[in-house]
């Protein structure tokens, strides 16, 4: 294996188990109150929302397009430029809002009673996992999709959609974005743009992604956990846990601290950075284990100390690769891939520590305690075999 440290080089990793894994507890528990007291910036995935992001052919200035947009009733915090200064590119997140309007719902309404009739209409309603879609079901014969659209040209911004239900179609409504469009128009009519993505998400939509997402990382753990205690045995498996544990919790920690935005793709960074630091505990497992069979008199605490500095070169090499190949992800890749490389960053060097300070400490807990632990569970060690009870006493 490939040597980047001086030879001879010996570090007392375990001897200082006490003050890092007290920093560790506080860091934790801190984490926990922000999370709980001051609350993670969530986005509109789980939210529920809509976002419009838009570009102008010409030189825009973000203070004129949030003072566009002020009148009709958007917050500055709600616009963000997008990009470099030069590319003109804006985004508006509006959280908890649905992109349909009654002024929208009643257009649709009326253009359909004056084309079919003013019994046409069975029911019209807006969906409340999707806010900008509005589901109507008729009465009478099937109309096809052309002439439903056709009673609906007039409205700009308005699509129609089948359903595989009868005489029930899908109307798409504008909403927020046509009212974005509208106002900057109004407001700097001299600058031409487009828009360029609209994307909405329902409440209900949002809070069951949010559930979702924090099931995966529960249940992610819990697989990882079994895992650990088949492949190894039970002074293993606690530290894992505690180890990923600790590197979730610390990674959205940063997270609330910071207010960044907390979606699903931060989701998929802490599924990945906690299958990321499994693997460099198991590295630093498995060196344990070959070394306690080769030395099986050795003192448990110089064991552990060895096996970690044996492996210290290829945990720097590893993490630093990965490191430099995530660093163009958080220099150009966006808001999206740059939420996922910074919690990747963040997990890679918690998750290095933890395998050090947190996992392999907890470890030498449960080894000097293995037999009273497994006592207190109701687990008691099984008796050598063909031995006999002792005979009672006279």
């Amino acid at each position: 294996m490939m040597e980047i440290l001086p030879k001879g080089l010996y570090i007392d990793f375990v001897g200082k188990r006490a003050i890092f894994g007290s920093i560790s507890a506080v860091l934790v528990a801190i984490s926990i109150a922000l999370f709980v007291f001051v609350g993670p910036n969530w986005s509109i995935d789980f939210t529920g929302g809509t976002e419009v992001q838009f570009k102008f052919k010409d030189d825009a200035e973000i203070g004129e397009v949030r003072e566009a947009l002020g009148t009709i009733g958007i917050g500055e915090d709600a616009i963000q430029q997008v990009g470099d200064v030069a590319d003109d590119r804006f985004l508006v997140r509006l959280q908890g809002a649905s992109s349909a309007n009654e002024n929208e719902v009643a257009a649709v309404r009326a253009a359909l009673l004056s084309a079919f009739g003013p019994d046409w209409i069975d029911e019209l309603r807006v969906d409340s996992e999707v806010g900008s879609r509005a589901s109507v079901s008729y009465k009478g014969d099937q109309v096809s999709i052309g002439r439903i659209t056709s009673a609906l040209a007039s409205l700009p911004g308005v699509t129609v959609q089948s359903s595989p239900e009868d005489n029930q179609f899908y109307a798409r409504l504008p909403g927020v974005a046509e009212e974005i469009r509208a106002a900057l128009t109004a407001q700097l009519g001299d600058k031409a743009f487009d828009v360029e993505r609209t994307d909405s998400v329902g409440p209900k939509v949002g809070g069951n992604l949010r559930v979702a997402g924090l099931t995966s990382m529960l249940v992610t753990m819990a697989l990882l956990t079994v895992y650990v205690g088949v492949r190894f045995d039970f002074a293993f498996a606690p530290g894992a846990i505690l180890c990923l544990f600790h590197d979730a919790v610390l990674t959205c920690g940063f997270f609330v601290l910071t207010q960044q935005e907390f979606g699903l793709s931060m989701i998929s960074a802490i599924l990945t950075l906690v299958g990321y630091s499994i693997n460099d505990t198991i590295v630093i497992y498995d060196r344990i284990r070959e070394n306690s069979e080769k030395y099986r008199r050795q003192d448990l605490h110089k064991l552990i100390n060895d096996s970690i500095n044996q492996t210290l070169s290829r945990s720097i090499i590893t993490n630093g690769a990965t490191s430099l190949a995530l660093l163009p992800f958080l220099v150009w890749g966006g808001p999206v891939l740059r939420t996922f490389a910074t919690a990747m960053l963040i997990g890679i060097v918690v998750g290095t520590y933890s395998t050090i300070y947190v996992a392999s400490p907890v470890m030498i807990i449960f080894k000097e305690n293995q037999d009273r632990i497994l006592a207190l569970l109701g687990f008691q060690k099984k008796p050598p075999s063909g031995s006999e009870p002792a005979a009672p006493p006279a």
